[in-house]
């Protein structure tokens, strides 16, 4: 069985339902379901209406979390501390390294018979500022070759004060020396004449 179109063929959106002879097109204008009322014109819309979800059944309670709180936070206070305290002491290490460092260096070995008898391994190395002041004192070292026939030993002075224009390097009441820090950090090469 077929339906025809009174007025011809059908056009898309158009439906002709069974058993009529007239075409039922759908209309652009908003239909009230059964049962409801429009509001009236100039009245406040009324509020949307909510929607709230049936609560679920428990969520299982997570007692590792309070299992382990208290030594999370004890590990977390000691690593801190540990921390804080690590960092004071580079704070202070680098300070105390600021204000001294520790002079080095070596003596060439005098060719003076005379000489080299009071400048020898043991003899003593005193570091003085520039006013006469005494910063540190050491022991020359054990000969060691160096070159062709020569020799040198040398000297290490810790805790030497550091920030001086000058320091210098007195070795056995006989020799003298005015060197930087710079050189003294570096290692100080001193020849004595003769």
């Amino acid at each position: 069985m077929t339906f025809g179109h009174p007025s011809g063929p059908q056009t898309p959106g158009e439906q002709t339902p069974p058993g009529t002879d007239h075409v039922w097109a759908p209309s652009s204008e908003p239909t009230q379901p059964a049962g409801i009322v429009p509001a009236a014109a100039g009245a406040p819309p009324a509020p949307r209406p909510q929607l709230w979800l049936r609560s679920g059944p428990m969520l299982p309670q997570r007692t590792w979390q309070r299992s382990t709180r208290s030594p999370i936070i004890v590990i977390t206070a000691v690593a801190a501390l540990l921390l804080a305290t690590i960092a004071v002491l580079a704070l202070v290490v680098g300070a105390v390294n600021r204000a001294s460092f520790t002079a080095s260096g070596v003596v060439v070995c005098p060719t003076d018979p005379a000489l080299a008898l009071r400048i020898g391994p043991g003899a003593p190395v005193t570091v003085f500022d520039e006013t006469g002041t005494e910063l540190a004192e050491t022991t020359l070292g054990q000969r060691r070759p160096v070159g062709a026939g020569g020799c040198e030993m040398p000297f290490t002075a810790d805790s030497v004060t550091s920030g001086r224009p000058g320091y210098v390097v007195r070795i056995a009441d006989v020799f003298q020396e005015t060197v930087s820090q710079s050189a003294l950090i570096e290692g100080a090469v001193l020849r004595p004449v003769g």
